[in-house]
């Protein structure tokens, strides 16, 4: 009797193991995705080299919500998942612990970042930030591609074969990467001939790349000013300028460095070669106001700053205008003011920023035809550009409601 209570007890053990396996297969297939081996970095090299397959190297650190993000919810995917298991060998590596010094080595500090190595232990390719599924397979497309690697433009670049765009496309990579290529800019453009210094792919390089307004090379950017002007006309040249120098400025207020924020701001306004000094540190007071929260501030130097230097700049009328529809839409005047402003921008510039805030504006006013209008054109104007108006459609339906 006892031995077939134990054969009984032996059986339902094998069957709830059974079902524990199936179970385990059943989750294991539901989060079926890139499979992630649990080894050491160097382990990842060896294995690469000994499979002759690429190492893909997820870079992380605990903290990092789109670092999870990409894990739980791109990595997961089964196009991404055939793909990257088809062509990698894929790990994954906390920077802060047992990645740190692979960190400083690719001097890294933005996560994720995404490495790839080919079975040499060479570095073909990397970038940062999150990636959604589709821009994340291209990356794993372009890591493979040897034309479109940031190896190779970096070996262009070394040699001297890189053509101008291709320098531009190597210092994009790099910004896209999380690596700080100031210095390496700054020479680059010093070396430039005069006559090439203000060709379009440089232009290029100094409007979207250019971060640090310390460097050597912006003495020589801003003696060029009106050459530059000329060629990209003067709102661009000035808008960089402006916003180059504010989110430097804006480094002391955040460490709430008053003193190192005051001297930085003189620096800037002695440099009588820049046409524009006041109305880079007119403006940064303004941001400055608003990031301390120094509303009443804000309100009486902002209207001081656009009615100064902003009548005929469409940025900066939207943002005081914005600000002031964001902290004082109950103040009538400054309303129906903010609304003058917003008209100017969009006569300069009929863009869906100034259609949407205008849009806003007329709504507490209780313009309904001038809201209804504004949104509409925002609406138009984002479909043409394929950008997101989700807030205006949201606006549009309230504005509807209006008596």
């Amino acid at each position: 009797m006892r031995r077939i209570l134990n054969l009984k007890m032996a059986l339902i053990s094998v069957f709830l193991l059974n079902l524990i396996i199936i179970k385990a297969n059943a989750e294991d297939s539901l989060r079926s995705g890139i499979n992630i081996r649990k080894i050491t970095f160097k382990q990842g090299l060896e294995a690469a080299k000994a499979e002759k397959k690429p190492l893909y190297v997820h870079c992380y650190a605990d903290w990092c919500h789109y670092c999870k993000y990409m894990v739980d919810s791109v990595y997961t995917d089964k196009e991404v998942a055939e793909f990257f298991n088809a062509n990698f060998i894929s790990i994954k590596v906390n920077m802060e612990k047992e990645g740190a010094d692979l960190a400083k080595s690719i001097q890294g500090h933005t996560w994720p970042t995404m490495l790839f190595y080919d079975t040499t232990g060479e570095m073909m390719h990397r970038a940062a930030g999150r990636r959604y599924k589709l821009p994340f397979l291209e990356l794993g497309r372009e890591a493979l591609d040897p034309r479109r690697q940031m190896r190779s433009f970096k070996n262009k670049y070394n040699d001297g074969t890189a053509t101008p765009n291709e320098v531009q496309l190597y210092f994009r990579m790099q910004e896209i990467a999380g690596m700080d290529a100031q210095l390496m800019i700054d020479d680059y453009l010093r070396k430039q001939s005069d006559s090439d210094f203000t060709n379009a792919n440089n232009w290029r390089i100094m409007y979207d790349i250019i971060k640090d307004p310390t460097l050597l090379v912006m003495k020589r950017i801003i003696d060029n000013k009106k050459v530059l002007e000329v060629k990209y006309t003067a709102d661009s040249i000035n808008n960089k300028l402006i916003t180059l120098h504010n989110s430097y400025l804006m480094q002391y207020v955040q460490q709430l460095d008053s003193v190192g924020y005051e001297r930085a701001k003189r620096k800037i306004l002695d440099n009588k070669k820049l046409d524009i000094s006041n109305k880079i540190c007119a403006f940064a007071d303004l941001n400055k106001y608003k990031m301390k929260s120094q509303w009443e501030k804000y309100r009486l130097e902002g209207r001081k700053f656009v009615e100064k230097y902003a009548m005929d700049d469409f940025r900066r009328l939207n943002d005081v205008a914005g600000v002031y529809y964001e902290r004082f839409a109950g103040d009538k005047e400054l309303m129906l003011l903010s609304e003058q402003w917003v008209k100017r921008s969009i006569s300069i510039a009929d863009l869906y920023k100034g259609n949407n805030l205008l849009a806003s504006i007329s709504f507490v006013l209780g313009k309904k035809e001038q809201a209804l209008s504004a949104a509409n054109h925002a609406i138009e104007l984002a479909k043409q550009y394929k950008n997101d108006y989700s807030q205006t459609t949201q606006l549009l339906n309230v504005i509807q409601k209006m008596p």
